[in-house]
């Protein structure tokens, strides 16, 4: 739940900070593969990101969060739209079907889904491959935006 807290904190500060530069074609975010996953998350773990996680996102809807605990990763999902609900669904689904732990919560009034995997870097990558393949429809070629 602090990932969503610290997302909405930052946008809300970003809006708030007239030196923060706001014209979108200025910024561009980090584009990476699923393979090139494993370094961002190696990022994570060394500090040297602004938040102790990062997601990666193809097409603005499947978002999926890898939020640092201790030296391993948990996966997190937020609907923050419509479209984005039934994929709520089918990874509750994954979950149970692959013995994860998990909880659906609604932070202001946002669902999100927390997976309870605490997983290794290459055993998050393995798992954000099948996810991203299995739930999504995407494969090894498809290109993230790194968020944020």
């Amino acid at each position: 739940m602090n990932i969503f807290k610290s997302i909405i904190n930052s946008v809300k500060n970003f809006g708030k900070n007239t030196g923060t530069e706001k014209r979108r074609d200025r910024f561009t975010a980090k584009k990476i593969q699923l393979d090139e996953l494993g370094e961002e998350l190696q990022r994570v773990l060394d500090g040297k990101t602004d938040f102790n996680f990062i997601g990666i996102t193809a097409n603005g809807y499947n978002s999926l969060f890898f939020v640092r605990n201790d030296q391993n990763f948990n996966l997190e999902f937020r609907a923050l739209k419509k479209i984005q609900l039934p994929y709520l669904e089918l990874l509750e689904q994954f979950a149970s079907k692959n013995n994860i732990n998990f909880e659906t919560e609604k932070l202001d009034r946002i669902p999100y889904l927390n997976l309870k995997t605490n997983t290794s870097i290459t055993e998050t990558v393995h798992l954000a491959k099948r996810i991203q393949k299995e739930i999504f429809g995407n494969n090894d070629s498809t290109l993230y935006k790194v968020i944020p």
